[in-house]
């Protein structure tokens, strides 16, 4: 019979994570989210602010510019992405389309992109361009957390659906005589470029 009371609990693995892992690497993420799979996003969430903290000592007490907190967040999505993309969890095996997906829950892009959008808003066109795979990632921490929620996915999910997405883009009512090619930008890219106000592009593009 199983000891249940030697199971570690989440703040003991991510103390144990943390004393072992100053500065972690995507294969150290990795290896400790198969090792703790019910508390892998815990895990990725505080493997990003321990990079960013370990990429913040030795620097000058000044305050850091608009470029290096940029990079520094960038390099936290980067390093989530990579775990994510190559940890493959076993729900990645039933992976689904974006528009199976939103299509099992009854909405639609225009719905979805209300719901994702709450109180701030969202370009519906950004919400289209992830579903037909004119976006690659990483996606902003916001954005990701905020799509998951609204349709009920994991990260893993999440991010499994948006290779689907890649892999075989749509472009609507486009029509050509030659086969149609997306050519995906950037999640900042396709921020920088909607229809959104300054405000909302800030904040889709920031972080908590």
């Amino acid at each position: 019979m199983t000891d249940r009371s030697q199971t570690p609990g989440r703040d003991d693995v991510l103390f144990a994570f943390h004393e072992a892992c100053p500065r972690p690497t995507a294969d150290q993420i990795i290896d400790w989210i198969s090792r703790y799979p019910q508390f892998a996003d815990d895990i990725r969430a505080h493997a990003a602010v321990a990079r960013d903290w370990a990429a913040r000592k030795g620097l000058p007490g000044e305050q850091p510019s608009e470029t290096m907190v940029a990079r520094a967040y960038s390099r936290a999505l980067n390093a989530l992405y990579k775990a994510d993309a190559e940890a493959k969890p076993a729900e990645a095996d039933a992976a689904q389309s974006f528009q199976d997906i939103i299509a099992a829950r009854g909405t639609s892009v225009a719905a979805l992109a209300r719901e994702v959008g709450g109180t701030v808003g969202i370009g519906r066109s950004v919400l289209a361009d992830l579903v037909n795979g004119a976006m690659r990632g990483p996606v902003g921490a916001r954005f990701l957390d905020a799509v998951c929620r609204a349709i009920a996915i994991t990260h893993a999910r999440f991010y499994a659906a948006l290779e689907m997405a890649l892999a075989a883009p749509r472009l609507g009512l486009a029509r050509a005589d030659a086969a149609p090619t997306v050519n995906a930008r950037s999640y900042e890219e396709v921020i920088r470029d909607s229809d959104m106000t300054p405000e909302q592009i800030r904040y889709w593009l920031g972080g908590d």
